[in-house]
């Protein structure tokens, strides 16, 4: 039962660890054309942060792996990142362009975009245990050209209701047209998710991830 769970992405969050601090402002993004771009702020005194992107997977399991993007391979990337080294001031606005790279996938991609500060980049690197995950991380979502293929179900169980996922897209699920962090959420393919109704009667709406395509609705 294995799930991305997103805030609504006009939130500006702020990320604070070991002293750095900077703003983001979408915590998801979807590439739906070939230049895309975020803005990354300096809240603090002057900040290097490095960034990484990792590949988002579910395994014959249905469970949810990630895995960093080899610098070695950046050919065969789907998206380059520029720049890949931010340097921040207080009050700096920096825009981060994420640019396509190549043909658009045929199916449906998700990738993490880390920003990780130079200090816990040095202590991952001395072996301190802190792993890379550790950082502030926007999750992009690349719609696929493929159709749509296989099927979304749901069902209710007394007061809980189970959701599967078994297409091929990443589709996004509104609960009772609540687009609020309570409301929304991307399902991946081949993932199961189970939640509890407390509302009674339930309306789930069923998007593909770009919301081009309404594809299915069930009250349960």
């Amino acid at each position: 039962m294995w799930f991305l769970r997103l805030l609504v992405a006009a939130v500006v969050v702020t990320y604070s660890i070991l002293g750095s601090a900077f703003q983001v402002d979408t915590l998801s993004k979807v590439i739906a054309k070939d230049n895309e771009s975020l803005v990354v702020t300096g809240d603090a005194e002057r900040e290097y942060l490095y960034t990484t992107l990792s590949r988002v997977y579910v395994d014959s399991a249905g469970n949810i792996q990630e895995t960093l993007l080899s610098p070695d391979d950046v050919e065969n990337w789907p998206l380059i990142v520029e720049p890949g080294e931010i340097i921040l001031d207080r009050g700096d606005d920096v825009r981060v362009k994420i640019n396509r790279n190549g043909q658009q996938l045929a199916e449906d991609t998700v990738l993490g975009l880390s920003f990780i500060p130079e200090n816990v980049k040095k202590n991952e690197q001395k072996g301190s245990g802190l792993q890379m995950s550790v950082g502030y991380k926007t999750w992009l979502f690349i719609p696929g050209t493929s159709q749509l293929r296989g099927k979304v179900s749901a069902y209710r169980n007394g007061d809980k209701i189970f959701i599967s996922n078994s297409t091929n897209k990443i589709l996004r699920i509104v609960i009772n047209s609540d687009k609020t962090e309570n409301g929304f959420f991307m399902s991946l393919p081949g993932t199961k998710k189970e939640f509890v109704s407390i509302r009674g009667e339930e309306v789930i709406d069923f998007y593909l991830v770009d919301k081009s395509d309404k594809i299915k609705e069930i009250k349960l």
